[in-house]
């Protein structure tokens, strides 16, 4: 036997032998197994201790589930972080001698407007700003003689905010899902603002899109009572008329809305609307518009707690706030007693209650829209895991959606499974038939190639796709091209006059070569279609590169144990080739 022979062999029976262990819980279903147990709140069978956890996940195009594009975006982000430095200045310039008179934000813009009380304020402001926001905030006018002054963002502070809005909406997304209990969810970033999600196996695509796109953007406002709630319903009717839009409060609509009234409604406030639901048919039946202003109180951010408690059998999500926010709510409770202040979700006015008396414990509560008991309840639950991971940086806007049954799954699963098997089935006859016993060896090595991928792809988790099985399919292809190589060369060899011994040597050496280069050059090929790919194109790269490493392995190894076995061990003095 050659030197190393029975070394290699042992390898190669481990390796199998890994394999089957690492494919047995999913040939078994331990993970439905393992489901059904939590459920039921039933001890495993103790018989899946015995094996790994990891299974082989299937993707989105196998089981069903949901692909969605959004679209982050990013002037919303902006505009969210000009408004919270807006509140920062007017907080932070309190106690200073050079407080200013009112701030004002600039509707549809990032900058805002600081009116000082006199204009000898203005130099002292203008230090006091480059001193705390140099590189954050600039001036709009050069000349600094007035009391009045225009901030906006910096262009470098601008493109920093774009970059890390991005990069959060992504790690709030991933954790929103993680959160909710999807298995192998792939998020990934598309360019500059877009972001690919895909949920496989979601038996509730429409409450998990939801819970992506709601921004999660608490604020409490005051209600400006400049104007009676009568002349607020008269004035939004009448541009409703003059917009033709008697419907609809979707944020477009809105955004019309106060823009056809700008010159009738103060400056610094807004119409925005508490929508009302029927409590039977649980549908949208109107909306109470409300004038807000624009200025935010407190907001998501100094939240503490956010968790879902039941009063009077009807559940509601409870907030408490940090140091700082218990402290901004204590002090606007306190300076409006008698006034409305609005709770506002994403936009939307949850509920305007007056306030009683200062509330120095910084507690408030959101109360939910009608419904049965368990609807408002996951309302809360999901409202509570929106709050705790934080609000998206800006809106999300959808671009694509595609929901799949998993029927269609399912259809997919053994189409693809038919297909593979059948391309096996016709590349192990020509083998059997074309190369006589050394094809039938190839065959062997083939089927252990396939085992050995398959529990790689189990052993690390990996998502197997419909374009996975395609690179199952082409890597069968690959390895049979590879043993072509070296049965040629042998048989060129043995028409040389070389001994068979001789003959299967310089076989494999010669075509080692040849195959090594060629299955590198497309795992390169690979890696860069995983790098830049992104859901199905993933999935292939995956299955091509494992495959390509799994190839090498039986071609080059497995192949010339079982060749040199029979040469060998049955002392034959010709191979069948």
């Amino acid at each position: 036997m050659p030197k190393n022979w029975r070394f290699h062999s042992i390898l190669t029976l481990i390796a199998l032998l890994l394999s089957i262990y690492y494919l047995i819980p999913t040939w078994g279903g331990f993970g439905q197994v393992r489901e059904q147990s939590e459920k039921d709140q039933k001890p495993l069978p103790w018989h899946l201790n015995l094996f790994p956890r990891e299974e082989i996940k299937l993707g989105l195009d196998l089981q069903g589930g949901i692909y969605v594009e959004m679209e982050v975006e990013l002037a919303d982000a902006l505009k969210n972080r000009s408004d919270l430095f807006a509140s920062e200045v007017e907080r932070l310039t309190k106690t200073e001698a050079f407080a200013p008179e009112k701030v004002e934000r600039i509707p549809d813009t990032t900058q805002f407007k600081i009116t000082l009380k006199k204009e000898d304020d203005r130099s002292n402001f203008s230090k006091w700003l480059d001193e705390h926001y140099k590189g954050v905030l600039l001036e709009k006018r050069a000349e600094r003689a007035d009391k009045v002054a225009v901030l906006d963002l910096t262009e470098e502070f601008s493109s920093r905010t774009k970059e890390q809005s991005a990069k959060q909406a992504v790690e709030t997304i991933r954790n929103r899902i993680d959160r909710y209990g999807v298995s192998e969810p792939t998020i990934v970033r598309l360019g500059t603002n877009r972001i690919s999600i895909e949920l496989p196996g979601m038996t509730d695509p429409e409450r998990a899109l939801n819970l992506i796109k709601k921004g999660g953007r608490l604020e409490f406002r005051l209600v400006d009572d400049s104007k009676p709630d009568d002349e607020v319903r008269k004035l939004v009717s009448e541009a409703r008329t003059a917009l033709n839009t008697p419907e609809g409060f979707t944020e477009e609509i809105i955004t019309k809305i106060n823009t056809q009234l700008k010159d009738k409604i103060p400056a610094e406030s807004e119409i925005l609307f508490e929508v009302q639901y029927d409590p039977v048919t649980k549908k949208v039946s109107g909306g109470l518009p409300y004038l807000i202003k624009r200025k935010s109180e407190v907001t998501g951010d100094m939240l503490k707690n956010a968790q879902v408690n039941v009063h009077d059998n009807e559940p509601y999500v409870s907030l408490s706030f940090n140091a700082l926010g218990t402290k901004l709510f204590g002090e606007v409770t306190k300076a409006n007693v008698g006034k409305r202040l609005a709770i506002l979700l994403d936009g939307n006015v949850m509920k305007a209650p007056v306030i009683k008396s200062e509330i120095p414990s910084g507690e408030a509560q959101i109360t939910l829209g009608y419904g049965d008991y368990q609807t408002v309840l996951k309302e809360a639950e999901d409202l509570t895991l929106v709050l705790h991971e934080g609000a998206l940086p800006a809106r999300m806007k959808e671009l694509t959606k595609t929901v799949v049954g998993p029927s269609l799954g399912k259809d997919s699963v053994d189409k693809g499974l038919k297909v593979s098997l059948w391309a096996a089935v016709l590349v192990a006859l020509f083998m059997a038939l074309y190369y006589r016993i050394s094809g039938i060896l190839a065959d062997v090595a083939l089927l252990l190639n396939v085992l050995i991928m398959m529990a790689c792809l189990a052993m690390f988790q990996a998502t197997l796709t419909l374009p996975g099985i395609a690179g199952i399919v082409l890597t069968i292809g690959m390895a049979v091209d590879a043993n072509v190589l070296i049965f040629e060369r042998i048989r060129e060899e043995l028409r040389a006059g070389k001994s068979a011994k001789a003959a299967l040597a310089e076989g494999y050496s010669n075509a080692k070569t040849a195959i090594v280069d060629s299955n590198i050059t497309t795992f390169l090929a690979g890696v860069v279609l995983y790098q830049f790919g992104t859901g199905a194109i993933r999935g292939f790269a995956v299955t091509l590169m494992v495959g390509i490493m799994t190839t090498l392995f039986t071609t080059i190894w497995v192949t010339r144990i079982l060749q040199e076995g029979l040469l060998y061990g049955l002392k034959r003095e010709r191979i069948s080739v």
